[in-house]
Order: structure tokens, then C-alpha cells, then sequence
């Protein structure tokens, strides 16, 4: 890999912002590490000569975007009243990095997540340094030798979720284009929301329309008389799909219990009172399935798909997120991590869902992205479902599981799609 830094600066807040510690809500420290950043790329064709990008405009952009989102111009450090993090808004700025690479975007395919991926697209972290000295948004344009383009983005997970990251991104490329703020984001969280070790691979599987189609329709065909009239979504079927799929992978024990971890996004349940659409920071909760793995590999499709969505409904109540984050904040010190000891869910799975976010649309002026997704899955048994550049042409599932289970995860994912 050739990599060559240009510039690498520190962008900080157009104006003065103000100088508070914002605590983290219960919540923010679910996913517990000081390394725990979100990323996310575009990849872009080469560019129109008359709609280059422009690095001046974008530093100022984001210069301005800080203002509004001044957390993500501060810092972590550590409440020893309580063993919590909160975020400094200390004004010291997002790291801002430009490259050069001699690779051609043909050399990458699809674009596949893995750590060589990362350390192209986005900027480099020191995480043995203090906790302090770790920016919580870190941002990085890499010029291919071919004139493609990628803008990639890591958000520290402590300080927002994906659908914040989204509502960042929307708002800064509004204004690169040269547009007022679209909006004002929303910082008073305490308020709103008072296995083994074995080496990895990381990998991306692509579902198209007619695949995705033929597996809602055998678990539709399969419904017995008294789930007839359950209306199953395109995530509850893929995600029983993946499921079955990594617990025949793993070949584990048929009378082991497994669970499913489904994240809900808390911001259309939440309604007394309600958060404002502008509210910035992580509002998902955990929705858990358990079932034996006898069940999961040998009883019909229908039935897993069918726990996957009652799974999904229960978290359609108000009463049961208000009483998880009562019982969060009872609960002595910080939340249990959950990825355990080890970076790895084994043998358990969470399917996070990217579907929905209008990630196909990140225009800068030059054109829609070629492609985008998550940089490095470090989590073992942690996947995304992620739509197309068109937003309308299939799925992909970008997944980590240990490597001696990947190829026969990836012959059980496509043996029934066809």
C-alpha cells in the first residue's frame, strides 16, 4: 500500500463555542472502548473538471459544521467521581487529512472492509496515547493515481450512533455546497436519556432484488395458519437468514442457546416527551432473541423469522425503553460491554441495519458516490446490512467472523437465495 500525507490539521470551530462537559448518557457507554470509532467512506469516480473538490471549501465547511456540532470538537476524559467518560469541549478541533495513493480504484473491486482499507481512507489514530489526545472525528480525502476519489469519516461511537453520523454528514455537505446549516443538533443527552481469541476476516456478500425476494418468499410460503397475517420485513428475513447461516457456520452444539442482538433505533418510539428530530447522540437499544441452535438450524425458516419479528415489535414500546434506561442508570458503574473480555460476540451475532440511511445521496457537488460502507468491523459476529450506490439494486452484508468460519458461512448464505 502507497500512501502519501498532504496535509494533516487540526480544523477547528469557526467561532467560539461553548467550553462545557457534556456527560454520556448509559447508552453512549454500551460499546466501552477508547478505540470505538464509527467509520464510514464514498467512493467517487473521477470528477467532472468543472466539479472538482475543493479542499479550501471543505475545510471551511467543516470549520463552520463544528460550531454546531461542538462535541465533535472536543475530548474525551474520565469522571473519577463515577468511572464515566464525558466529552471536554475543549474547542481543540477534528483531525483533517488529505492523501495520495498510486492505487487505482480499480485495484479494490468492491470495496470490501478490512484493516488495508482503513488505513487507506482514513486518517491513522494513536490509541496507546491519553485518552485526551484522541480526536472524536477524524475526516480524510484520498486522490487515486486514476482520479477517483474517497472522503472518509471516523465518528468516535462514545460521543453518537450511525443515524447522528448520518445527520452530521447531511448537515456538512449541505453546507460545502454552499447552503445555511440545515439544522441544529440537539446536545442535552442527560435531559433527553437521563469467547475465543482466533484471527478474523472480514467480508462482503452482495444480495440482489430477486435473491432478497425469493427468501422473503419462502419464509411467506412457509407461515402456518396463525402468522398468516405478520407482515415481514426485508430486515427481519435477512437477518433470520444470517442467523441460521453463521450458526451452521460455527457447527456449534445443537443444544447451545445463542442470541441475537438487534439494535432499535429508540428516536420513533420515544414520544413522552419526545426527543427533538435534531437530537444528537445514541439512542439505540438492544432487542435480544434466544433460541437453541437446534431450532435455529432445523426447524422451518418461518420460525426464526417470526421470533426475529416479535423481537423487533417488543421494542416498539415507549414504556419498555423508558423502564431499560431506569434500570440502566440504577445499576452501579457502567453498563456491561458488550462485546465481553475479548472482540468477539461468539457465540452470539448482532445484525445492524444501514438500509434505510440515504447514503446513496452523499453529493458534494460532483456526483453521487461509486460506493460506500463501513471501513473495519472489529467485532467479531458483528455485521452490517448495507444498500446499494443506486439505493434501490439489492443489499450487501458486510461481516467479521473468525476466519476458519467464513467459507462456510459464505456457501450457507447463498445455498438458498438462488
Amino acid at each position: 500500500m502507497t500512501l502519501k500525507i498532504k496535509e494533516s490539521i487540526m480544523i477547528k470551530p469557526a467561532k467560539e463555542t461553548p467550553r462545557v462537559t457534556l456527560g454520556l448518557t448509559s447508552l453512549d457507554m454500551i460499546i466501552r472502548s477508547p478505540n470505538s470509532h464509527t467509520t464510514i467512506f464514498f467512493i467517487y469516480n473521477p470528477p467532472h473538471p468543472s466539479a472538482k473538490f475543493d479542499s479550501e471549501t471543505a475545510k471551511k465547511a467543516l470549520s463552520q459544521i463544528l460550531v454546531h456540532f461542538y462535541p465533535l470538537a472536543g475530548r474525551l476524559k474520565l469522571n473519577p467521581n463515577n468511572d464515566r467518560y464525558v466529552i471536554d469541549c475543549s474547542g481543540e478541533g477534528a483531525l483533517y487529512v488529505e492523501a495520495e495513493t498510486s492505487h487505482t480504484l480499480a485495484d479494490f473491486g468492491d470495496f470490501g472492509p478490512g484493516p488495508e482499507l482503513r488505513k487507506l481512507v482514513i486518517p491513522a489514530c494513536d490509541y496507546s496515547g491519553e485518552l485526551g489526545s484522541i480526536p472524536l472525528l477524524m475526516g480524510q480525502l484520498t486522490r487515486f493515481k486514476c482520479g477517483g476519489l474517497c472522503i472518509g469519516f471516523a465518528l468516535h461511537h462514545h460521543v453518537a450512533d450511525g443515524a447522528s453520523l448520518g445527520l452530521f454528514l447531511y448537515s456538512l455537505l449541505v453546507v460545502y455546497r454552499g447552503y445555511e446549516v440545515p439544522l441544529h443538533p440537539n446536545h442535552d443527552r442527560i435531559i433527553h436519556l437521563a469467547p475465543r481469541d482466533s484471527e478474523t476476516r472480514q467480508s462482503l456478500f452482495n444480495l440482489s432484488d430477486e435473491q432478497i425476494n425469493n427468501l422473503k418468499q419462502l419464509a411467506i410460503s412457509e407461515l402456518e395458519d396463525d402468522y398468516k397475517n405478520i407482515r415481514l420485513s426485508t430486515y427481519e428475513v435477512l437477518t433470520a437468514h444470517i442467523w441460521k447461516s453463521t450458526c451452521k457456520a460455527r457447527d456449534l452444539a445443537h443444544d447451545q442457546e445463542v442470541k441475537l442482538y438487534i439494535p432499535v433505533d429508540g428516536r420513533f418510539v420515544l414520544k413522552n416527551p419526545s426527543l427533538p428530530d435534531e437530537y444528537f447522540g445514541n439512542v439505540l437499544f438492544f432487542s435480544v432473541c434466544s433460541l437453541k441452535v437446534c431450532d435455529i438450524i432445523y426447524k422451518p425458516f418461518w420460525y426464526i423469522a417470526t421470533k426475529v419479528h416479535e423481537a423487533v415489535r417488543r421494542m416498539n414500546d415507549e414504556e419498555y425503553m423508558r423502564s431499560a434506561i431506569d434500570y440502566l442508570e440504577t445499576r452501579p458503574g457502567l453498563p456491561e460491554p458488550l462485546m465481553g473480555a475479548h472482540k468477539s460476540m461468539y457465540p452470539h451475532l448482532l445484525v445492524n441495519s444501514w438500509a434505510k440511511m440515504p447514503l446513496h445521496l452523499a453529493d458534494f457537488g460532483f456526483g453521487l458516490p461509486k460506493t460506500f460502507g463501513n471501513c473495519d468491523i472489529k467485532l467479531e459476529g458483528l455485521s452490517f446490512l448495507i444498500s446499494s450506490p443506486s439505493g434501490n439494486e439489492g443489499l450487501s452484508l458486510a461481516i467479521n467472523l473468525f476466519d476458519v468460519h467464513m467459507p462456510s458461512f459464505e456457501q450457507h448464505f447463498y445455498e438458498t437465495t438462488t
